[in-house]
């Protein structure tokens, strides 16, 4: 279905030009999707141009949007606000939507009571109260809080039992509690131990050091040696704690650091958290299903995130991330109580950060692609894309690699399920039997590969993938029809930019091309091509699989050219393994010697059969059976 004037009229009909927040309806009223503009009247236009939005779920919008209502708003900073509210009350299905926090811990230090206790809770609430978190790993989480109790001196009991207990603990008599509910400890000692923990807690590691430094020379210098004792072991303690933090940031304030990373529908951020300038925490999101832009999943996502969790000075983000910051920054702001610095570092310490997080967002990607659910919907789409019956289960791709047209090779990577299957791979020395050039190139491998699968029926791809366009597609269906075998196939080309020195630079997509007509019938003439969306998840399914292989032929090529630069004329001798080749040369003593021997001399070498040392006096020169070989003077082989 597509869009008509009239439609578009009517659903922009009351539409103002204004900031505001817009929500899309269906036939039966519920909200499918919420976004905010400084412009609505624009900003909802351009869902109904044909080059207007790019995102997936737009193309379905004609077929399910009934209307489309909006909220006025005095600025950006309002939109944003609202647009969230929006989004958790509605849980629209196209909108980004954070999963639920509880399944993260956080510390609870009520510095109000009178004596005071750290706590492990699951939700963070407005009491007052200095809370640390959330945290993801709960070992983590867990180690840091035994350490502060047992090293800090804080009481582990509840509120109910303090007041009911007139007798010490167990705790007490370990020398983890100073016994605050037997009145065997003054408020002022146990408020110093409450102080040094949230300094621990707030990342001040210095600070902590230099305080129970001063209590173990105070203590010695009084000759209570126990306690200076117990405050070595506490600083010791304290510091082996501090030399597992991996990273530390020149600066005091507490700062994000949002790494994100994407492919197709998948998405994945990385958090991480420095507290005092000490790296402390990583929170992992990964998202499946995402149908918005970059920009928007970013902003949503900070929005979401900085709800439930505690605000820092300073918000690092990718480089090429959210264009604007002012709205993101006001709202952060506004919910902090104070002023939130969000920007991108080009340089310096906390682009390192922002470099590291992103690193820890693509293995939280990768680590999401790999998933059932994930796998499966990017197999089905891939199927939707080409036309196929069901989604495949045994892909196969191959690509070419050759440097100036040296030691050409090729390389079939398979993919079961959506999975790397590498016992499965395999690479091809290119013997030239169908001339020069990729092309004939893929054909050689591609009639290799063919010809075993009548001996491996388990083994036929329900796909075959090739790195290219259509010259290597038409080979492939040439190939396969000279064989009587009909697989699927499809074509990748990569995508590019044109500059043609004068008027705007081109960027061309990534391209898929499949034959016209029934799989494997097709005369290797007509093709047709697929221009997918940029996110969507069966193309970057396909185009994963296409690097695989690129990287896999070209570490075969290498190593391949390595061996030929660094090994001896003696290799690759049909006939002359390692045996022969060291019996040649314990014989001969150096390469020249044997080049300048004669056949018959050759075949004085026991072992060496006479094919084979024919063989190694016509690679070494071309002079005929029989006839001596006098090397050049002052020159020699080795």
């Amino acid at each position: 279905m597509s869009w008509t004037p009239e439609r578009i009229d009517e659903l922009l009909r009351n539409v103002p030009p204004e900031p505001g927040v817009y929500l899309m309806r269906d036939r039966a009223g519920r909200v499918i999707y919420v976004g905010k503009a400084i412009h609505l009247r624009n900003r909802v236009s351009n869902y109904f141009q044909p080059s207007g939005d790019p995102r997936p779920f737009v193309r379905m919008l004609s077929g399910i949007l009934d209307r489309i209502d909006t909220v006025v708003t005095t600025n950006e900073k309002e939109a944003l606000i609202l647009e969230n509210e929006l989004i958790k009350k509605h849980r629209p299905p196209f909108n980004v939507l954070l999963r639920d926090d509880k399944s993260y811990l956080y510390l609870r230090l009520d510095t109000g009571a009178a004596w005071p206790r750290l706590e492990l809770v699951r939700r963070r609430r407005d009491d007052g109260a200095t809370y640390f978190g959330p945290y993801h790993s709960a070992a983590a989480v867990r180690a840091t809080f035994g350490l502060v109790n047992r090293h800090f001196g804080l009481r582990t009991c509840t509120d109910t039992t303090f007041r009911n207990r007139s007798r010490p603990c167990l705790e007490h008599a370990m020398g983890r509690c100073p016994g605050p509910c037997a009145n065997l400890a003054s408020a002022e000692d146990y408020r110093d131990r409450v102080e040094a923990a949230l300094l621990f807690l707030r990342g001040r590691h210095d600070d902590v050091r230099r305080l129970l430094q001063a209590r173990m020379h105070a203590a010695a210098e009084a000759e209570n040696f126990e306690e200076a004792a117990r405050q070595r072991d506490r600083l010791k303690a304290i510091e082996t704690a501090m030399t597992r933090q991996a990273v530390v940031l020149p600066t005091t304030e507490d700062l994000d650091a949002i790494g994100f990373a994407r492919s197709g529908d998948c998405a994945a951020f990385a958090v991480l958290r420095f507290e005092g300038g000490v790296l402390t925490e990583r929170v992992p999101f990964v998202l499946d299903g995402v149908v918005a832009p970059e920009e928007d999943l970013l902003e949503s996502f900070a929005v979401q995130y900085y709800g439930r969790s505690p605000i820092p000075a300073q918000v690092l983000l990718p480089p090429t991330q959210l264009e604007r910051t002012d709205p993101l920054e006001a709202v952060l702001a506004a919910r902090g109580g104070r002023p939130v610095r969000v920007h991108r570092p080009g340089r310096g310490p906390a682009a390192d950060a922002v470099r590291m997080a992103v690193h820890n967002a693509e293995l939280l990607l990768a680590e999401g692609l790999t998933s059932g659910d994930t796998r499966n919907r990017a197999l089905a789409r891939v199927a939707e894309l080409l036309g196929l019956d069901r989604p495949p289960r045994r892909i196969e791709t191959f690509d070419m690699s050759q440097f100036q047209s040296a030691e050409p090779v090729g390389a079939m990577v398979v993919f079961l399920e959506g999975r790397p299957e590498k016992r499965a791979w395999r690479t091809f020395g290119v013997r030239l039997e169908d001339g020069p050039g990729d092309v004939g190139f893929m054909r050689e491998v591609l009639r290799r590969r063919v010809a075993r699968l009548d001996e491996s029926p388990e083994e036929v791809p329900d796909l075959i993938v090739l790195d290219g366009g259509e010259a290597q597609l038409a080979v492939a269906v040439e190939v396969l029809a000279a064989a009587g075998h009909s697989i699927p196939l499809v074509a990748l080309a990569k995508a590019r930019v044109v500059d043609r020195g004068f008027g705007p630079v081109e960027r061309v997509p990534e391209r898929l091309f499949v034959p016209e007509g029934a799989w494997g019938v097709a005369d290797g003439s007509t093709f047709r091509r697929i221009v997918p969306e940029a996110h969507d998840a069966g193309l970057h399914l396909l185009m994963r699989m296409r690097d695989e292989a690129h990287r896999f032929v070209v570490t075969f090529h290498r190593k391949r050219r390595s061996k030929r630069e660094t090994g001896s004329v003696l290799d690759a001798i049909p006939g002359l393994g390692r045996s022969r080749r060291t019996a040649l040369l314990r014989h001969f003593r150096t390469v020249g010697n044997i080049r300048a021997a004669t056949l018959d001399e050759l075949l004085q070498v026991p072992g060496l059969p006479r094919p084979v040392a024919l063989a190694v006096f016509e690679r070494l020169h071309d002079a005929p059976p029989g006839r001596p070989f006098v090397a050049a003077p002052g020159r020699q082989n080795r």
